[in-house]
């Protein structure tokens, strides 16, 4: 057991319970820039714990009914079948070309950090442009009205994160931010905390597969994110969210600076 991932996981878990942001976005590229771990077991091992985390907090949200099933089930029609492909293009590269693996997961990841950090910057903008009456009616139910499009952005997010590890809850939430205008937040986050436990638990299994999980490490952050989390979620209330999102923003656009 390595107590400096249970400090780790203390923090980035307590930004999480604050902001219920930040995991892979964050995890990932910490393990990478600060702990040096290689970038193949820092993505397999970030999945792993996530996965824990996600599915426990997705039980949670079904226990509440603020999981909308239909929508979460559609997307995930897309992103498990994409995520085993993303694992699988890297294993693929991993065998034929070894000497360019890293370097790949590497830029994959540090641009898939800066995509993550502008949503993250330009989320409140886009809140406040689909609160408009005139937008809400033209956008009012668009998931329900063309269902099809839901696989299609699991899909997406779904090899994304099967390479990366970033982007499963920041990217889906917008999504259903412009699908669903009229949700209430608590069905926004319950939908995408439960696809994430879909999403998540799939990419976690086929990084186990192919031998990218390091247990003992995937343990020592569990040991510090669970009570991280749950401190967190008890100071949330009354917390300048906006201050520490764009905080963690700067954070993921400077490390995917970084690695590149």
């Amino acid at each position: 057991m390595d107590f400096r991932f249970t400090l780790i996981g203390l923090i980035i878990g307590f930004l999480i319970g604050l902001t219920g942001m930040g995991g892979g976005s964050l995890m990932t590229p910490v393990m990478i820039l600060v702990m040096g771990v290689k970038p193949l077991v820092a993505v397999g091992t970030d999945l792993a714990y996530g996965a824990v985390t996600r599915i426990v907090g997705g039980a949670q949200h079904l226990r509440q009914n603020t999981v909308h099933r239909k929508t979460a089930y559609l997307l995930a029609l897309g992103s498990v079948p994409s995520t085993f492909l993303g694992v699988g293009l890297i294993t693929n590269i991993k065998q034929s070309h070894p000497a360019l693996v890293s370097g790949f997961v590497v830029h994959a990841i540090a641009w898939a950090l800066i995509v993550v950090a502008a949503v993250l910057v330009a989320k409140p903008l886009i809140t406040r442009r689909l609160t408009n009456p005139d937008w809400r009616e033209d956008l009012l139910a668009w998931g329900d009205r063309v269902p099809w499009v839901l696989p299609i952005i699991g899909a997406l997010v779904g090899f994304l994160v099967g390479l990366t590890s970033v982007g499963a809850g920041t990217l889906i939430v917008l999504a259903l931010l412009f699908l669903y205008p009229r949700w209430e937040s608590k069905d926004l986050v319950g939908t995408d905390v439960f696809h994430a436990a879909l999403l998540v638990s799939a990419a976690s299994i086929a990084q186990f597969a192919v031998g990218n999980v390091n247990v003992p490490m995937m343990l020592s952050l569990l040991l510090g994110s669970v009570p991280g989390v749950l401190l967190g979620s008890r100071l949330a209330i009354g917390f300048p969210e906006q201050m520490l999102r764009l905080s963690m923003a700067s954070i993921m656009l400077i490390s995917g600076a970084k690695l590149l």
